[in-house]
């Protein structure tokens, strides 16, 4: 499912902000709408194609729309989010466009940066969850319920 699609679908289903508007392009879709979405459609989604403003500055343009992103998350029913991916910026002048639009230094990141410098391919990556990951294994609801370390109202250390 696009982001364009699943702002369709809230607007459907009536999911709104929390003010009664709804979702417009270029909002960023926190996770109860999310989850709602999801757990009504009741399987995985791979929601995909970001707004560019909303996602990092290293995730390359879709060719297709300028204004999105070669980006992925990965919904679960009971759980919402449970990976986030993304292809990375490979061309090293997009880099460092993307540096100096969004007032990074690139100093600290030479490392990085070289490895567009001196030849890259296209690539991507994501992160997963772990926890998240355990609430959809176990069926769990909250993610304070399988986490080593959860931290409650009045109740910061273990």
């Amino acid at each position: 499912m696009t982001y364009v699609e699943a702002l369709e679908y809230l607007r459907a289903n009536h999911i709104t902000k929390d003010d009664g508007n709804f979702y417009e392009f270029g909002d960023d879709i926190p996770e109860m709408p999310e989850r709602k979405m999801t757990d009504a459609i009741g399987v995985p989604i791979l929601l995909c194609k970001f707004p560019a403003e909303i996602k990092s500055f290293y995730m390359p343009r879709c060719k297709e729309d300028q204004r999105l992103t070669e980006s992925v998350d990965v919904l679960m029913p009971g759980v919402g989010e449970i990976v986030g991916g993304s292809m990375r910026t490979w061309d090293y002048e997009a880099l460092l466009e993307g540096y100096k639009r969004e007032g990074i230094d690139p100093s600290p990141y030479y490392w990085y940066t070289d490895q567009r410098k001196f030849g890259s391919v296209p690539h991507g990556g994501y992160g997963l969850g772990l926890e998240r990951f355990l609430c959809w294994l176990l069926n769990r609801h909250h993610i304070r319920e399988v986490c080593l370390y959860p931290r409650f109202l009045d109740r910061c250390t273990p």
